[in-house]
């Protein structure tokens, strides 16, 4: 009922849906190419029609973590799959070699024609993704459906929590589920009551390069718009003598021109705002202090991996639970520090303090990131044998 419910509303709702897209290539979200991939399943299908394995990742942060996935699978027959234009461009710089389309959405007339026109064998979604015609209709035609790095808010666990019967379907579409954290597997070993297998978090699977030296540079990272006033006040209450730069990365960079008028209606010196998709990495090995962002509002955190791995010093908000393992983790190492959201003087306080501080951290974050990566092997030789 729910199938038939949830088909039925998609046709209903489509023309609303189709300009909804129009909006978004108005708005430079989307364009001609993407929209036609995703609402029509538009593809130079010559390009993909023999591959093996497709790869779907919503954004960049889940585009990163899947070159374990890349680099293990015994199959060079890979399509990569994404939702934005953001990550879509990345996409081509880092696998060049690869196909990378625009995954189209979950109509069911879209699905059919795709996988019609396709011989993929198995379909890795990355993270959170659980789209229901996509994984009934694959079913239908034995391909192999596979969740990996899967996790689940405490919100959608509550909600998945009330409907057993529809959970337990949709987890049965599923080969196999590897959780990206002990509570997510837990989690979604309850709302869909089956094996859940846990071998660590993509996002370790991550090069470490630390530079001897760190200038006193201060970064804020994937900060979101609604946070730009709380962080202005946290750079507001730093000690400019002992700082070299304040870098701001904007988790949406269409938001530069806003942040940029900001900073000078402040009249706010010493601050460079990054305006490039993909190159966070240069300014993490730079930095010696970086505050990540999604987590002075409640949206979760964001990855803390990627500037650890350069040798910075990570503080977050309190509000990071979509990595909270890995903070704690991190917390109980003194590889970084959880602060009170609403408490910003003390913010700017710890990072006056330790931009002064002497940190020498480089062993213990190779025995973190090596020790976490050493049984992600185990995730490709289960894909491979299933």
């Amino acid at each position: 009922m729910f199938i038939f419910s949830y088909r039925l509303f998609q046709v209903i709702f489509f023309p609303i849906i189709l300009l909804i897209g129009l909006i978004r290539i108005y708005k430079k979200k989307e364009n001609y190419s993407s929209f036609k991939q995703k609402v029509f399943s538009n593809q130079n299908y010559k390009e993909i029609t023999k591959s093996d394995y497709l790869i779907h990742f919503a954004s960049i942060g889940e585009l990163n973590s899947i070159k374990f996935l890349v680099d293990s699978l015994s199959s060079n027959k890979i399509v990569l799959s994404c939702s934005t234009l953001s990550s879509f461009e990345i996409s081509k710089k880092k696998y060049p070699n690869l196909s990378c389309i625009f995954l189209p959405l979950d109509f069911f007339w879209n699905v059919n024609i795709f996988l019609s026109k396709t011989n993929f064998k198995k379909i890795l979604w990355i993270d959170s993704e659980i789209w229901p015609n996509w994984l009934l209709i694959s079913n239908q035609k034995k391909i192999k459906n596979i969740l990996i790095n899967a996790r689940i808010s405490d919100s959608s666990y509550a909600k998945w929590s009330k409907f057993p019967r529809l959970s337990k379907i949709i987890g049965e579409q599923y080969k196999l589920i590897f959780a990206q954290s002990k509570k997510d597997q837990q989690k979604i070993n309850n709302i869909f009551g089956r094996i859940v297998y846990f071998y660590g978090n993509l996002k370790f699977n991550i090069d470490i390069n630390i530079p001897q030296t760190k200038r006193r540079i201060v970064c804020f990272a994937s900060i979101h718009l609604s946070e730009y006033e709380k962080v202005f006040n946290i750079i507001k209450g730093l000690n400019f003598n002992e700082i070299y730069e304040v870098v701001i990365i904007p988790r949406h960079i269409q938001y530069f021109e806003i942040i940029k008028e900001k900073v000078n209606s402040e009249n706010l010196k010493k601050i460079t705002i990054h305006n490039k998709y993909g190159d966070s990495m240069s300014i993490f090995e730079r930095s010696k202090i970086v505050f990540m962002g999604g987590s002075l509002i409640k949206h979760g955190g964001q990855n803390p991996l990627e500037p650890l791995s350069h040798g910075c010093f990570v503080l977050s908000g309190s509000f990071n639970k979509n990595f909270e393992e890995i903070y704690l983790d991190l917390e109980k190492l003194s590889l970084c520090k959880t602060m009170n959201s609403d408490n910003l003087k003390t913010i700017s306080k710890e990072i006056n303090n330790l931009v002064k501080a002497d940190i020498h951290n480089t062993k213990e974050i190779e025995i973190f990131i090596n020790s976490n990566k050493n049984s992600l092997i185990n995730i490709t030789e289960m894909i491979e044998k299933c």
